[in-house]
């Protein structure tokens, strides 16, 4: 490559771009300052991608960057990267201008710094040993409450930033249980909460934090976010989209998480609890993790094709759950960015390659409603369950012997009811005899269908079986039964090669079939057994939880950080690759995760620690004089406001109206819910709002169709679960507002929470509206806001004189007897008014 010189520029004049990170004094750091340069501009040419590679020039690689003189140590004037990034020629600058990525004067001058320094390259950060970076003094002994603090308060002093006080006491407690159990506080609990606060604030926030974590809600809220990253859902997907019953793996994911599973059995449970020695029932369940994916059911599709993306879809969300990698990018090609190669991926494809599934139901195991719940069941009852259900396996498999006996008896004198000695139906032309007549090949499809539903009124064995199974039900309180899919794999594995350009139709046969195996830029994967054994998903599920695997802990814990502040420490949390951000605070990842390990992969330990941190427990108030130096708040002077997931806005409507019906786990629900929802789906679904308790589920629990999902969900930013989802994206619609007033569910509960206004402060109206504001907001209002709702009161009591017609509409139907339709209108209003705020759906 012949030099090209840019004839005059002015590096010196552009200031670094704080958002760049290189620090003050100036010093250069590869990660943090030079390589998402490299990675953003250059990579995509000079990567590690070799059919993409121009100029044999890898800029990923130092050892070809000194090769052919893009870079030369300490010397920027002669370094062919900073000469075609200054050149003024069109045909010579670096990237092309067809790229549209040219390099800023601002990063142009930390790439000549970098040179000048010596052009020195690291690993890439996220690929590197986890550090035990040990906890910075700081000179605010006091304001650290445990060491996340001290890593927050040190890049803080540097920068002479002051922390936020902590938040009062109502916040803090609406806050903690926002954030672990998705449900607001009782009022009870907020004033108690206070008491014990004034007498010694950390302790409260412990004690408050135990007695959340322990409590069942955590595992549902906790377990929404997982469920998240499992992309489950109560259909297949798809078109036809129709039902399935996998609220089994739901339920366990809840249990699991509530018993505090230890992390890295967390993991092997799900990839390979089918591979574990003797696995539990509950083992079994857990591997639906990869059963979510999708099955197309429409006729005439390949199974074969559909197959294979269910393949490709559990490698994608492996490395985005475990990884925080785009696998996905090397499915048709060596990735562009990071080191995965084409071929790395289809190793990594080969581990999942051998499902008895096939685009179908697949393996399943038969769970009952509460099973997994079970606390210290009767080993005998416990027995006695499995062995009525293999009995009536034993009968299911024998149905059409049986019916094959009873349909010859009707012949020989029995009646169409089993007994004996009456004749068969009298007359000739009866359906029933036509059939029985008519020889078993020849039969109509009515035929067989009325011969099947006569013979199940009187299948005798199979009804014996049925009683048995629900007395051994009984016996345990179970409920009723669901086959949960489950992974299984096929006893002969399948060969698996590279598919060229992402294609399953075209195998690279030159390369032959590949091994399971893992990218050669992390940690091996442990030898298989002897004799030539293959590697399986047992293997790789140990792999990821390898106590020195740089990925899985550093992934796990900054997606922890990011529910309590919005963002990680690394912004991209989908991203670990080159292209991904540079950690905030870099050494309090490695510490979190460090501590994560040691500490037995204990997520509430985890959680405890973030949740009792002065960093967490910090106001959410703005800071003007923050605006410029950190705009994001990456630095963490303060906490963030956050607006609550979808499910949450109902469960907050919920717990506020005091109609929460509190049942932990079980199937899908379906309140009301606006009609014209499947108006354009290709099959039109059954939904009949519950008029029980159920109706009064938390949102967890709302059956979830892929096609159309839940109305006030998706208005939410829920994701449709057709794909991971590791980061739900947060929106500010008109839509939202409008829902929050109108929808059919929240009108209800709204009048639920005026009813229950009236229930609890049936005399006095100062009384009852503290307690409307301290079951919205956990907190009494201030003297503004209860003049202003009160004179909102009476302009609704006004309007609904003149129209008692449209009070007895508005008025709950539960109020106490005593309440006007009037009065009880006017207070749904109120409540219709005090949910639909910012504050209601915001956790402060």
């Amino acid at each position: 490559m012949g030099p090209t010189r840019a004839t005059v520029f002015l590096l010196a004049a552009f200031a670094v771009s704080p958002g760049l990170g290189a620090s003050e004094t100036g010093a250069i750091d590869f990660n943090r300052d030079v390589r998402p340069i490299l990675s953003d501009k250059c990579f995509q040419c000079h990567g590690p991608d070799e059919q993409t590679l121009e100029a044999d020039l890898r800029l990923d690689r130092r050892e070809s960057a000194l090769a052919r003189e893009a870079l030369v140590p300490g010397d920027p004037d002669r370094s062919e990267l900073l000469a075609r990034v200054l050149s003024d020629d069109r045909s010579e600058v670096m990237p092309p201008p067809r790229a549209k990525k040219s390099v800023t004067p601002a990063e142009a001058e930390i790439l000549r710094k970098w040179i000048a320094e010596g052009g020195e390259y690291k690993g890439h950060w996220a690929f590197e040993p986890v550090a035990a970076p040990e906890p910075p003094p700081v000179a605010d002994e006091a304001a650290a409450k445990n060491p996340v603090d001290r890593f927050v308060l040190a890049e803080l002093e540097a920068r002479s930033i002051a922390p936020s006080p902590e938040a009062d006491p109502a916040t803090l407690a609406r806050r903690l249980h926002l954030d672990l159990t998705g449900l607001l506080p009782p009022p009870n609990r907020v004033e108690s909460f206070l008491a014990e606060h004034r007498a010694d604030p950390d302790k409260a926030v412990s004690d408050l934090v135990d007695e959340l974590l322990a409590s069942p809600h955590y595992g549902e809220r906790w377990g929404r976010h997982w469920l998240d990253q499992a992309r489950y859902a109560d259909s297949h997907g798809y078109s036809i989209d129709g039902d399935r019953a996998q609220w089994p793996y739901r339920d366990w994911v809840i249990r699991a998480l509530n018993d505090d599973l230890p992390f890295d059995r967390f993991t092997i449970e799900q990839i390979a609890g089918d591979l574990l020695p003797d696995p539990a029932k509950s083992q079994l369940v857990a591997t639906g993790f990869h059963r979510n994916t999708l099955i197309n059911q429409e006729g005439g599709t390949d199974n074969e094709q559909f197959r294979n993306e269910e393949v490709v879809d559990r490698v994608n969300t492996t490395g985005a759950v475990w990884l925080g990698l785009t696998l996905g990018c090397a499915q048709c090609h060596t990735h562009k960015y990071d080191p995965i190669s084409h071929r790395e991926y289809f190793e990594l494809f080969a581990f999942f390659n051998h499902g008895t599934d096939v685009n179908n139901t697949g393996a399943t195991v038969d769970v009952s409603e509460g099973e997994l719940f079970l606390e210290n069941p009767d080993p005998e009852k416990l027995a006695r369950l499995e062995e009525a259900r293999a009995a009536l396996a034993r009968t299911l498999a024998a149905t059409t012997k049986r019916q094959a006996e009873w349909e010859k008896s009707l012949g020989a004198g029995a009646s169409a009811d089993g007994s004996e000695g009456k004749a068969a139906p009298d007359k000739a032309d009866s359906p029933l005899l036509v059939a029985l007549g008519t020889e078993p090949a020849k039969r109509s499809n009515e035929q067989k269908r009325l011969l099947t539903a006569e013979f199940a009124k009187v299948d005798s064995e199979k009804k014996a079986a049925d009683r048995a199974l629900s007395e051994a039900k009984r016996a345990l309180g179970l409920g009723a039964s669901a086959k949960a899919m489950v992974m299984r794999d096929l006893p002969q594995p399948r060969e698996t090669f590279i598919h060229l350009r992402g294609s399953f139709l075209d195998h690279d046969l030159e390369t032959g079939p590949l091994r399971p195996g893992t990218p050669a830029a992390l940690p091996p994967l442990p030898e298989a057994g002897g004799d030539g054994e293959m590697p399986d998903r047992l293997d790789l599920a140990k792999w990821l939880v390898r106590t020195d695997h740089p990925l899985v802990p550093r992934v796990t814990v900054n997606r922890a950080w990011m529910r309590f502040f919005g963002a990680g420490l690394v912004e991209t949390e989908n991203d670990f690759g080159t292209q991904g951000a540079y950690p905030s605070h870099p050494e309090l990842l490695d510490w979190l995760a460090r501590d994560f390990v040691e500490g037995g992969w204990s997520m509430k330990r985890l959680i405890k620690t973030i949740a009792t941190s002065a960093t967490y427990r910090q106001a959410s108030r703005a800071r003007p004089e923050l605006a410029e130096t950190d705009p994001l708040n990456k630095l963490l002077a303060r906490q963030n406001r956050l607006r609550v997931e979808a499910e949450i806005v109902r469960d907050a409507a919920l717990s506020a109206s005091g109609l929460l019906h509190p049942k932990i786990g079980g199937p899908g629900v379906r309140p009301p819910q606006p009609d014209g929802v499947y108006a354009f789906t290709q099959t039109k679904k059954n939904w009949t709002a519950a008029t029980g308790p159920d109706r009064y589920r938390r949102g967890l629990y709302i059956h979830f169709y892929r096609s159309a999902p839940y109305p006030l969900l998706t208005t939410f930013d829920s994701p449709d679960f057709q794909s991971v989802c590791t980061a739900r994206v947060r929106s500010n619609t008109p839509l939202q507002a409008l829902s929050l007033a109108n929808d059919e569910a929240l009108f209800e509960l709204a009048r639920g929470l005026g009813s229950r206004l009236l229930r609890e402060e049936p005399r006095d109206e100062e009384a009852r509206l503290r307690r409307a504001f301290l079951l919205c907001y956990g907190r009494p209002p201030s003297e503004a806001e209860r003049n202003a709702v009160a004179s909102f009161r009476e302009t609704q009591l006004a309007s609904f004189r003149n129209e008692p017609e449209a009070a007895e509409a508005v008025a709950p139907p539960d109020r106490p007897e005593t309440v006007d339709p009037v009065t009880a209108a006017a207070w749904t209003g109120v409540a219709r008014a005090l949910m639909n705020t910012d504050e209601f759906i915001t956790r402060e």
